[in-house]
C-alpha cells in the first residue's frame, strides 16, 4: 500500500486488539464483572467476542492452544482518567469476589507514578496484559513527586531503583541494587527529610513484595517523620497516602 501524502495516514484513527483465550464464555464473563458490555458473543464455530467499556473496545478469540500463564500478549490503554478507571475496576472486583488479585491470574497492580505516565496493569483470565495509564501531560500534576529526589549523589540511583520495582515489577533485582548502591541503615544517608521518606517508601515496599514482612524500623521512621511534619502540607499528605497504599492489606 502506497501513500500520496501525510493526509492519507491521517484516516488511521483507530487501533482494536484481538487477544486470544482458552474460554471464549470465562473471558466474556471477567469483563462483564469488571463493568464492560458484551457487544457480540460467538461460541461456535469459531469462538469470538466483541467487549466494550464506554469508547474502549477489545476483541477475542478462543483458542485451546493459549496457555494463561505463558500468554505474552499485550497492548497499552490510553486514559484520561485511570484513577477513577482503577477504582472502578477494584470497586468490581471487590464485590463479586471479596478480594483485589494482586497475584496469579487474573491479577491487578496497585497504581504507580512512572516516567511517562500514571498506570495500572491488568492481567485477563487469558493472561492478556493491558497496561492502563494516564500521561503525566493530561495530568495536573505533572511532575512524578515520589520517583525523584534533590539529592545529587542518590538521585539517579533512586530513580533506576523506583523504575525496577514499579516499572519493570522486579523487587528482587531491586533489592541487589539497593544492597549495592544504598547503606543499610538508611539513618547514615545524608539527605533531607523529605527525600529520605521517599527512599524509605520505596524500601519498605520493595521489603515487603521480596519478604512479604513490613520492616519495622524503617515504618517506624517514616511514622516519626509524618508525625514530625504533619500531613496539612501538600508532600507530607503524598507521603502519608503512599505508605497507606503499601500497608493496606486487601
Amino acid at each position: 500500500m502506497r501513500f500520496n501524502n501525510l493526509g492519507e495516514l491521517n484516516q488511521l484513527e483507530r487501533i482494536i486488539p484481538i487477544l486470544p483465550c482458552p474460554s471464549i464464555k470465562e473471558q466474556v464473563a471477567f469483563y462483564e464483572m469488571l463493568g464492560f458490555q458484551t457487544v457480540q458473543l460467538y461460541t461456535r464455530p469459531n469462538p469470538y467476542a466483541v467487549m466494550k467499556y464506554g469508547e474502549l473496545e477489545l476483541h477475542f478469540y478462543g483458542s485451546k492452544k493459549t496457555v494463561p500463564a505463558e500468554n505474552s500478549n499485550m497492548c497499552y490503554v490510553q486514559t484520561d482518567q485511570v484513577d477513577q478507571l482503577y477504582a472502578s475496576f477494584t470497586t468490581a472486583l471487590k464485590e463479586k469476589t471479596n478480594k483485589i488479585p494482586r497475584s496469579g491470574i487474573p491479577r491487578l497492580s496497585k497504581l504507580k507514578d512512572l516516567t511517562d505516565d500514571r498506570r495500572f496493569v491488568l492481567t485477563d483470565v487469558g493472561g492478556n496484559t493491558l497496561f492502563i495509564g494516564t500521561p503525566h501531560s493530561k495530568q495536573a500534576d505533572q511532575p512524578i513527586f515520589l520517583r525523584t529526589i534533590e539529592n545529587e549523589e542518590h538521585a539517579t540511583n533512586f530513580e533506576i531503583l523506583y523504575d525496577l520495582l514499579y516499572s519493570k515489577e522486579d523487587s528482587h533485582t531491586a533489592s541487589l541494587m539497593w544492597a549495592k548502591f544504598f547503606p543499610a541503615d538508611v539513618e547514615e544517608l545524608r539527605v533531607s527529610d523529605l527525600d529520605l521518606a521517599k527512599i524509605l517508601l520505596v524500601a519498605l515496599d520493595m521489603e515487603l513484595q521480596e519478604k512479604q514482612v513490613v520492616n519495622e524500623a524503617m515504618n517506624s521512621k517514616l511514622a516519626a517523620l509524618l508525625e514530625q511534619y504533619g500531613s496539612g502540607h501538600e508532600d507530607w499528605s503524598r507521603i502519608a497516602g503512599k505508605l497507606e497504599d503499601i500497608l493496606v492489606v486487601e
